[in-house]
């Protein structure tokens, strides 16, 4: 899932990039444990926030209603998918730019301070755009049943640390961290496939490392016994008319995960990323509007991401 929206070219130059290490955060926040292992501080201990990086006065965060970035480049469907004719798509690789995110912030009340105080304890979360709601705490323990608990946070927050926190000292040298989430789908938009956690951290050697674990998921699927994968959620997108059908997922998902495989001497770090089900692009709702062929990928599978929850020994 991590080729999501990825623009591979330079604006204003005929170059396509040879790779994009380095250009995902999960890159630096494995540099951050990599430098705590070596130098015993962590310069990339950051909280994340998703935003629409568009120079025209709007937030184009909705595929339906996307405006583009630029409004000389791709302020319309005609200019963003080359089907004006102009030559405008050749200067800028506006087909490969995603829509806008949102910034999402856990805060006791709405105001100026309680947000601020908020984003400087990074307990955030991004989305690639839609109103996903995603809650993240870590621990040495929670109480059984505390992902389905109806006072979750209270009791989260009572036995743990949210998003964007150190985990505090462990209680003995048999524990082992533990994680519970709660993931809300946008209640005016698609439906959620699953939970996965990212962790990521340092051996002895010094060298990172990291596993994606998928935690809760939709429908009745199975992980394979040989490859360890979570079949796909399918999809009922029809790029023809861009439109697609809530028959799959789900509302809500839960999980409360044990790491089993954790190591007291390894610095990790553990954040969780939730996928919706394939719904159509943008340049798939532009294709419907001008009468084309839709580009491709016809669909995508925008997703929420939490900050991270460090674990120093």
């Amino acid at each position: 899932f991590a080729d999501f929206e990825i623009a591979g070219t330079v604006p204003g130059r005929a170059m396509t990039l040879a790779s994009v290490k380095g250009a995902y955060a999960r890159d630096a926040l494995r540099s951050g444990i990599s430098m705590s292992h070596s130098e015993g501080f962590n310069p990339l201990k950051f909280g994340v926030i998703g935003s629409s990086d568009s120079h025209n006065a709007t937030s184009p965060s909705d595929e339906a209603g996307y405006t583009g970035k630029l409004p000389m480049m791709d302020g319309s469907a005609g200019l963003r998918t080359g089907e004006a004719g102009i030559g405008l798509v050749q200067m800028t690789p506006a087909r490969q730019w995603g829509s806008g995110g949102l910034a999402g912030v856990w805060a006791p009340e709405n105001s100026r301070a309680a947000l601020f105080d908020a984003m400087q304890r990074r307990e955030t979360f991004a989305t690639s755009g839609p109103r996903i709601i995603v809650s993240l705490f870590g621990g040495w323990g929670f109480p059984e049943g505390t992902a389905n608990a109806p006072a979750f946070d209270t009791v989260s927050r009572a036995h743990g640390v949210p998003m964007g926190a150190n985990l505090p000292q462990a209680p003995d040298a048999a524990a082992l961290p533990e994680f519970v989430v709660v993931a809300q789908s946008d209640p005016h938009g698609a439906n959620l496939d699953r939970i996965q956690m990212i962790k990521g951290w340092v051996d002895a050697s010094g060298v990172s490392h990291e596993k994606v674990v998928d935690l809760a998921w939709s429908g009745s699927r199975v992980v394979d016994p040989l490859t360890g994968k979570l079949p796909p959620v399918g999809s009922t997108v029809d790029a023809e008319r861009a439109t697609y059908a809530n028959t799959i997922g789900t509302s809500q998902l839960r999980a409360q995960w044990r790491d089993i495989e954790f190591e007291p001497a390894q610095e990790a770090f553990y954040y969780v990323r939730v996928l919706e089900i394939p719904t159509p692009r943008w340049s798939t709702f532009d294709a419907v509007q001008l009468g084309s062929k839709p580009m491709k990928p016809a669909a995508i599978q925008e997703r929420a991401i939490s900050s991270a929850i460090w674990y120093q020994p």
